[in-house]
């Protein structure tokens, strides 16, 4: 066990040298050939930006619902608010709406200033 941490510590330089563990070998094996097969690349690539995607949608999805949470202390949310939020993905944006919203004394001051 302490050689595979030592190995999964490794930089890569570090990584590619004898840790005197079958386990570890077989790892480094393993590594090594799908670094040399470019079709797994591609599509570990693809499944890497496809994960980097859905953690940034998480994100958004977690910063509308925070909004939402925080202007619903002004009572009613009109529609037309509630859904450009909803559709809003840029991260930046939801940011900037929440400062405004801890700012604003109404919804009709948040309104105006979105």
């Amino acid at each position: 066990m302490v050689k595979f941490l030592r190995f999964v510590k490794a930089d890569l330089a570090e990584s590619t040298q004898d840790f005197e563990d079958d386990f570890v070998n077989t790892l480094q094996k393993s590594v090594q050939s799908i670094k040399e097969n470019r079709e797994l690349e591609v599509h570990f690539m693809g499944w890497y930006e496809m994960l980097r995607d859905e953690r940034e949608e998480g994100k958004a999805e977690n910063a509308r619902e925070f909004l939402l949470d925080l202007l619903s202390e002004f009572d009613n949310i009109p529609e037309d608010v509630c859904t450009r939020i909803m559709d809003e993905n840029d991260l930046e944006v939801l940011k900037r709406w929440h400062k405004l919203a801890a700012k604003s004394g109404s919804m009709e001051q948040f309104m105006k200033s979105m």
